[in-house]
């Protein structure tokens, strides 16, 4: 602190929340290319994945403002399209993390 640190959200492939503990109870999709799927920001504006987008968002919030870790950035991964990464922005907004609030930078 204070040099920015960037934390990148998850981005777990289909095959891989399907390998967690329990995962294949929650993650029933099957793709042949798990690499070009259901991952990254596409996953995060999803019905089925909000709520656990939320948790994330949770936390980088209490990051930032409880603990006081403003230098926080957050980089959000495998972003395709600017609507993509639009409605992506807006889910953070949602969950109290607006870009260029308190200095938040989203890459």
């Amino acid at each position: 602190y204070p040099r920015p640190v960037i934390v990148r959200l998850s981005d777990f492939k289909t095959n891989e929340y399907a390998n967690l503990l329990g995962g294949k109870h929650f993650e029933t999709l099957e793709e042949d290319n798990p690499m070009l799927g259901f991952r990254g920001a596409s996953r995060y504006t999803h019905e089925n994945y909000r709520e656990g987008f939320a948790l994330e968002c949770r936390g980088l919030k209490k990051a930032r403002e409880e603990f006081g870790f403003d230098n926080i950035v957050i980089m959000v991964p495998f972003c395709r399209t600017i609507q993509e990464a639009d409605r992506c922005l807006e889910e953070m907004k949602r969950n109290g993390l607006e870009k260029g609030r308190n200095g938040l930078q989203v890459y």
